[in-house]
Parts: structure tokens; sequence; C-alpha cells
């Protein structure tokens, strides 16, 4: 057995401090929520954002972990008996109103208003009802083990003010736009008692899948595809087939590019690389 030994104080300093909140509890658990909180939060982009305001967002990532982003802007909203707040960047707020009244060229920082409008208020509490219905959605697929989304939206409440306690846990999503550079952010932000619920959920998921019983993944990844690389081609004759005998040596050239085909279908285009002595495909490309 090795011997423990003490660190000196520089080496310790560079070494990530052990959260004492997160022992026993299951965290490395939480991607299979964030999975869920992913296709909501997608599906509220294309129809509530895209398809309403016919805009251009695109979903970039979700990021989650302790509450550290900007609570100036959050509203929160009562769910079902849980407390969500919900903070949209007002450069996303002017950009969807931009879109809700005919604006398509994005503005610069110097032309948007010093103060903010009343209008503003009323679409981020919108935005906010809308996405506190969505994350408590996920909690409730979550707990009947991934059940598609439902059909009518649980009903929201906004509070006039803040809960008194602070939010246990926090989502960021990062929002782009076709055409810009720029990203912007939208916190989602869960009160103790709902995270609660989402850990238990999760332990419950994961003592289910200890006894042989998985969890549900998303269809997207239980869809399998059989693809088929075509590496390289040789013509032969007629004749030269005949000519053929056990242990003949056929002369052939690599290609740089192989075509991916799903049974006869043309899919993709890749490069062929060498990765110590095996050959790999890479660099994929929709075949035209």
């Amino acid at each position: 057995m090795p011997k423990s030994r003490i660190l000196p104080p520089a080496d310790g300093a560079r070494l990530t401090a052990l959260d004492p909140t997160t022992l026993g509890r299951p965290f490395h658990l939480l991607p299979a929520f964030l999975r869920l909180v992913e296709q909501e939060l997608a599906d509220f982009v294309a129809h509530e954002l895209n398809a309403r305001y016919r805009a251009q967002f695109q979903f970039k990532t979700l990021k989650a972990g302790k509450p550290g982003h900007d609570t100036s802007q959050r509203t929160w909203h009562r769910v079902d008996g849980a407390c969500i707040g919900i903070s949209v960047a007002r450069p996303l707020l002017l950009r969807i109103l931009d879109y809700r009244y005919g604006g398509r060229d994005t503005p610069s920082p110097s032309a948007q208003p010093h103060r903010e409008t009343e209008t503003e208020r009323r679409l981020a509490r919108m935005l906010g009802e809308r996405l506190a219905a969505r994350l408590v959605q996920a909690v409730w697929r979550l707990a009947k083990n991934d059940t598609p989304m439902l059909k009518s939206a649980p009903a929201v409440e906004t509070l006039p003010f803040p809960p008194g306690e602070q939010p246990a846990w926090e989502m960021v999503l990062m929002l782009g736009e076709a055409g810009s550079g720029g990203v912007s952010e939208i916190g989602l932000a869960l009160d103790a008692a709902v995270f609660a619920q989402v850990l238990r959920q999760l332990a419950r998921h994961d003592g289910a899948q200890t006894q042989g019983k998985p969890l549900a993944r998303p269809f997207a990844e239980q869809l399998t595809i059989t693809l088929n690389a075509r590496v390289m081609e040789k013509h032969l004759s007629l004749g030269e087939i005949f000519d053929l005998k056990v242990g003949s040596v056929l002369p052939v050239s690599l290609q740089q590019q192989a075509d991916v085909y799903i049974g006869r279908t043309r899919v993709f285009t890749a490069a062929v690389a060498e990765n110590h002595g095996k050959l790999c495909l890479t660099s994929f490309d929709d075949a035209e």
C-alpha cells in the first residue's frame, strides 16, 4: 500500500477543493437530467423563438453548476410547487423585440436604449414562464423515466419578489444567431426543493439500473445505423479475374477521400487517415 505524503502549500493550492455539499449525492448522474433539459430547450428555441418570431437563433451549449450568473434581471416563477428563476440577457430581449416588430439587422450596442422599458419586462416575464414550464416538464419526464413531452403545459405563477432562499443549482443556455458571431445567455436557476427532487429521481434510476433496469436513453442515442465505407476501387477485366489464383497480389493505391454509404445510398465523403497502422475516416462532409 503506497504511503501518503503531505503536499507543499504551493502544490495544494493548485488542486480543486472538494465541495462537502456534493458528498453522498448523485451529482455524477446529473448529465442524464441535462439531456432531458437540452431536449426541452432545443424545442423551445425552435418553436417558441424561431417559429414564433421568425428568428434565426441557434442552440449552442448548456452549462451547469453552482449559481453564479447575473441575477439582476432574474424573474421567479412557481410551477407545481417548484421555484425557478430565469434571467434573459438584455441584448437577447432586444433582439427578440427586433424580430417581433420587423427588425432584422443586428443593432450596435450604442443603438440600445439605456433604460429598460416595460415591453422588455413583459417579454422577460413571458419567456420566464415558458422556460420554467419547460424545466418542470423535464423534471416530470425524469420522474416518469423519460416519457415524451406533455401535451398541456403546467400552470405557471410569476412571483412578485424572489424567494428567501438562494438557488441551489443553475444552468446557462448559450444561444447564437445565424450570420452573427455574438452569443447570448439565458440563466435557469432551481431552488433547493426542486433540485433535491431531481437528485432523488436520479438516485432512484441509478438503483434501478444497478438491478438490471437501465435508465431510458433519448431516441437519438438508441438509434443505430450501419455505415459502409468504400476506401478504394480496382477495375479488372474478365480475363484478369479468371487469371486470379490464391496468393495473387493486386496493386492498389489508397485514395485520399472515401465514400460512405447507408445501404446503396451515398451520404458522406470522408478523408482517409492512418493511425498506428490502422485506417481511419475523418472530416465527414455531406454528399451532394
